[in-house]
């Protein structure tokens, strides 16, 4: 669907919402709030056990993320909890390389990822299936509309008025392929 203006972005967007699309929806967000949201709900995953592990393993699948790629990150998470804690300036330095690591390792796999919001939607709706809530509000968007649209070349500034009239800011940013939100922007 073509998102030409802010408005569009934000209307598909909250169209998603109210269906329960999660891919939908995060396929309306900046690629780099989609890569936060993505980290933070991998990093969730990558702990849990039983049905939710799982339902992860099943999900970075067929995503392109190797069983091998899951185990060999959980493996360098478990090797910063049994390292000795930072007492020396040597053992510090080594948490900082093994905390490093492990962020790099779960970065190149979500880098690999070819449909980061594909894959961002199927685990917010697993963390949700799995009662550990979410990463993102399940209401966001709906019943809102946009207000005073303000576009400066490639970003734009509105208004998310909800229905309780409580308002907030939102930015967007135009891509080569149309605009889209971004839900973490603060206008400088």
């Amino acid at each position: 669907m073509p998102r030409g203006t802010p408005e569009e972005t934000f209307g598909e967007a909250r169209a998603a919402m109210e269906r329960g699309d999660w891919e939908g929806a995060f396929a309306c967000l900046d690629p780099a709030d989609v890569a936060r949201i993505a980290k933070n709900t991998f990093a969730r995953f990558l702990m849990a056990g039983g049905a939710a592990a799982d339902a992860f393993l099943q999900i970075c699948g067929s995503h392109g993320i190797s069983e091998a790629t899951i185990a060999d990150i959980r493996a360098r998470g478990q090797a910063i909890l049994q390292a000795p804690g930072p007492a020396t300036l040597e053992q510090s330095r080594r948490h900082q390389e093994l905390v490093k690591a492990y962020q790099q390792a779960q970065e190149d796999a979500l880098d690999s990822v070819a449909d980061l919001a594909a894959f961002t939607g199927a685990l917010e709706r697993a963390v949700r299936a799995d009662g550990s809530g979410g990463s993102v509000s399940s209401q966001l968007f709906i019943g809102e509309r946009l207000e005073g649209v303000s576009i400066d070349g490639t970003k734009a500034w509105a208004t998310r008025r909800m229905a309780s009239s409580a308002a907030e800011e939102v930015g967007f940013v135009r891509r080569k392929n149309g605009w889209y939100i971004r839900l973490f922007a603060r206008r400088r």
